[in-house]
């Protein structure tokens, strides 16, 4: 526990590196024998004699990771529940002594924190609460040391809870986001009839996929695929029933991963006389058959093999069960620290039948090869070759070949290997609304010239109806609102406004665009969500910062005059960060990760919010974490028609505002530097003291 006269944190020795701030171990090459090429299968152990690591000794130094090098460790760990709704912030820290022991389900004692949380949530009034993972900390707990007992003295069991929470593997500082009301439950069945509904709509399949893990356990995984992906190298799912799958798995997560599992699908337009399936042909809602059937395909029934899983597929209205089998295997060779060669063996599977193709899909979509990357030989471009008119000869990465061998993409064709002459956009909330285009490059049209790049390439401007933007309004959003459904990125200027850099005068504008926006894209298939993301208001997330004793920046640059310039970024930009104390920007830097939408901004900082809060813990043990404590205060003024008037003032330019618990500053970059504009109580008063002020 803190000692009240210094203020300082208990801390004890690191039990994993006993104090010495590092730790002796094993060299990684021991484990593979004394040789060059290896495989992860058991072999020898002895180290490696040429190895780079431990020069064949067999033992190394590691810095101990888990005290930082310190050598102890604090005996301290901090609870918090936020209630976003309210601002209420409740903490309760756990040191050696505060927390009563209880015996754990499974023999020995532990330090329960799940009622801990329970009794924040209520002091804060939240009726729902989770971590950034959708953990409501139902299983957290401190597990004592066997030796714990009631009957020992006290300063023995406080020593050794201060040993179990000085060890403990848990983040120092946990905090809990709450609201004031709770969603309305789901029922499983229901669930599973709206993404069946949602897969119908949007002309995909739903997949419900149980994979073994080891022996009898079966991993779960929901996900949407275009027909004809392929089945996932790896394991997905992470739950062991398909109620529990039911009752975790959300939209995104199922539509994410899509591009890359759909990669090499075969790409048909679909057919737009035929209308998706409104009612199945078979209640979705029979879970225990459905479930049991799945798992009795993940056994061969001639011979009672385990296979590696089965599944069972949502497509034309009816359900499709198939098993997973073994196709081959791939093998790859990875480089390992210690110089030795690991051959790399990954097994591919298949589905033991595949369904009929859905009634959806119409006509192939034409393709040709990229003409960039060489597949065969594992070459994609050189990074001297994105944008420039020919190879550089003096290339030090690729020797003047324009070719070379490395991790990044192909910037042609993002590793499809092929380039579309045509494409299909799905246009959805995800929800209900759903629109489907089918591009064709032999659907050609004029496109006049809107502008003229630096280096004498002429930009065009494609018809209205290849133009995202004004497909938005069908739905009811904004141009600026629409991101890709798979990952969450916004569509970029040229895609809502169909602006094309022709590279080629001989190559129809429409093709290129077609060629480009086509990239890796499963199935020929863009999907784009029309719908803000779903994140508090700008006020709640300031006093979220604010009452968890941090600060936000607010940037914005506005653009709005360049509404009819495609070689400038248009519209206004937005940039939220919640920090420690210090502005962001300095001198030098670039200018920020910008999105078209506050909204956006706003899920970019929440997405980074726990590495915000791992850097707010102190590094020396010996200071104590905050134990923040905040009741319940008045919302606060909608900032942002303030920002936009200070934005507009300094159009071009990026203006930060730095908001902490008793005023804001505001920053203006100009030319790669920071200039300070004014400081008040609050943004009304610092746009006062500028001569912003609303008249």
């Amino acid at each position: 526990m803190s000692d009240p006269t210094t203020g300082r944190s208990l801390v004890t020795t690191c039990p994993s590196c006993d104090g010495l701030t590092f730790t002796l171990g094993v060299c990684a090459c021991v484990g593979y024998g004394s040789r060059v090429l290896v495989t992860d299968e058991p072999a020898p152990r002895e180290p490696y004699q040429e190895c780079r690591v431990c020069h064949g000794v067999g033992r190394v130094a590691n810095a101990c990771g888990r005290c930082g090098q310190r050598g102890q460790r604090r005996a301290q760990r901090v609870l918090t529940v936020v209630n976003v709704d309210t601002g209420a912030v409740a903490s309760v820290s756990v040191e050696p002594g505060t927390v009563s022991p209880r015996p754990a389900p499974d023999g020995g004692w532990h330090l329960p924190l799940k009622p801990l949380i329970d009794e924040l949530a209520a002091t804060v009034g939240a009726a729902t609460w989770s971590d950034a993972y959708g953990q409501s900390g139902t299983e957290s707990a401190v597990w004592l040391p066997r030796e714990w007992s009631p009957e020992l003295p006290d300063d023995e069991r406080l020593a050794l809870e201060t040993r179990a929470i000085a060890g403990d593997s848990g983040e120092s500082w946990q905090v809990y986001r709450g609201r004031s009301v709770a969603p309305l439950p789901v029922a499983p069945e229901h669930r599973l009839g709206q993404l069946c509904a949602l897969a119908d709509r949007l002309c995909l399949d739903l997949v419900l996929e149980a994979r073994r893990l080891n022996g009898d356990d079966l991993l779960w995984d929901i996900r949407f695929d275009v027909p004809g992906a392929a089945v996932p190298a790896s394991r997905r799912g992470t739950t062991y029933s398909l109620v529990e799958a039911l009752g975790t798995v959300t939209v995104p997560s199922a539509i994410s991963g899509i591009a890359a599992r759909g990669i090499a699908a075969p790409a048909r337009y679909l057919v737009p006389s035929v209308e998706s399936a409104t009612g199945p042909t078979k209640p979705v809602w029979e879970l225990d058959e459905l479930e049991r059937r799945v798992l009795a395909d993940c056994t061969d029934l001639r011979t009672g093999e385990r296979l590696p899983g089965a599944s069972v597929i949502w497509r034309n209205g009816r359900w499709w069960h198939t098993t997973l089998r073994i196709a081959g295997r791939t093998e790859r060779l990875v480089e390992r620290e210690t110089g030795q060669l690991v051959r790399r063996f990954t097994e591919v599977l298949r589905r033991g039948w595949e369904p009929p193709d859905p009634d959806w899909l119409g006509e192939p979509i034409g393709r040709t090869p990229c003409p960039s990357c060489d597949p065969e030989r594992g070459l994609r471009p050189c990074f001297c070759t994105v944008g420039a008119p020919a190879v550089d000869p003096d290339c030090i990465r690729c020797g003047g070949t324009g070719l070379r061998a490395g991790g990044m993409a192909c910037h042609t064709c993002l590793d499809s290997h092929r380039i579309y002459q045509g494409l299909i956009v799905t246009i959805t909330d995800l929800d209900h609304q759903v629109v489907h285009l089918n591009w064709r490059a032999a659907d050609a049209t004029p496109a006049p010239l809107v502008a003229t790049q630096p280096g004498g390439k002429p930009v065009v401007q494609l018809p209205d109806r290849f133009r995202l933007a004004t497909h938005a309004s069908t739905l009811g959003v904004r141009p600026e609102d629409l991101t890709e459904a798979d990952g969450g990125w916004p569509v970029d200027q040229d895609l809502r406004q169909g602006y094309v850099t022709l590279h080629a005068t001989d190559v129809e504008p429409l093709t290129q665009h077609l060629a480009h926006a086509g990239r890796g894209r499963p199935g020929a298939r863009l999907i784009v969500l029309a719908a803000p993301p779903e994140v508090p208001p700008l006020p709640q997330v300031i006093r979220l910062a604010l009452g968890l004793g941090l600060t936000i920046d607010v940037s914005v640059c506005d653009n709005r005059h360049h509404a009819d310039d495609p070689l400038r970024v248009q519209g206004i930009s937005w940039h939220v960060e919640i920090t420690l104390g210090a502005p962001v920007w300095t001198a030098g830097e670039i200018a920020p990760t910008d999105r078209p939408t506050l909204a956006g901004a706003v899920a970019y900082a929440l997405d980074y919010l726990e590495s915000v809060l791992a850097e707010a813990v102190p590094d020396d043990p010996a200071q104590p974490v905050a134990v923040p404590q905040t009741p319940a205060s008045d919302a606060i003024a909608d900032p942002e028609p303030l920002l936009l008037r200070l934005a507009a003032h300094h159009a071009e330019q990026w203006v930060t505002v730095h908001f902490w618990s008793t005023g804001c500053r505001v920053d203006l970059r100009e030319q790669g530097n920071l200039r300070h504009l004014a400081t008040a109580a609050d943004l009304t008063g610092a746009l006062a003291a500028l001569g912003l002020a609303d008249t």
